[in-house]
């Protein structure tokens, strides 16, 4: 009889209970880094934006970015110790042009993996050596809007000639590009 004033109350609770324990919505929280829904949303916004294409080929990076690397060609060092390790070395002639509305700032440039089909354990190594012309990015990294530099870039490769070679490069951290070649 009296039975709904008992039964009503208690059901209440456990919905209201339910709901307060399960943790409700599932979004992070304000200096939340520590849930797994935080860690993939950072993940996804520090994801660099990954382009296509290829060596010889104008590719658009993005804001305006657009980069041109030449297919990696045999390199003979005019000082064979700057080279640093046994390998095949490599150069390529780099060229990227700012078409954004912003400068944009070089000094990030770099190839951020090298890759063989071989051994994927193993990477190539950056050669820089003034004597063949090859400083890496110019003395001012700055790049003006609707301008465009060059320079040559050198590597050493641990592998034979004829192996698959993957080259991820970014221009400002931000974007990545892989090419594909193979070792001459």
């Amino acid at each position: 009889m009296q039975r709904w004033k008992i039964i009503t109350p208690l059901a209440l609770a456990s919905v209201v209970a339910v709901a307060y324990f399960s943790g409700g919505a599932k979004v992070p929280m304000d200096n939340d880094n520590t849930s797994a829904l935080a860690i993939s949303e950072k993940a996804s916004e520090n994801a660099l934006s990954k382009k296509e294409g290829g060596f010889g080929a104008d590719i658009d990076l993005g804001d305006g970015i657009v980069l041109n690397v030449s297919d990696p060609a045999a390199f003979k060092a005019k000082d064979p110790t700057a080279l640093g390790v046994e390998g095949r070395p490599l150069i390529m002639d780099i060229t990227i042009t700012n078409k954004g509305a912003k400068d944009i700032d070089l000094s990030s440039f770099s190839i951020i993996q090298s890759a063989f089909d071989s051994d994927e354990a193993q990477s190539c190594f950056d050669v820089f050596e003034s004597a063949s012309g090859v400083n890496g990015v110019p003395a001012d990294p700055m790049l003006a809007v609707d301008a465009s530099v060059s320079f040559k870039w050198a590597i050493v490769c641990p592998t034979k000639a004829g192996d698959k070679l993957h080259l991820t490069f970014s221009v400002t951290g931000n974007e990545e590009v892989t090419l594909d070649s193979t070792v001459k």
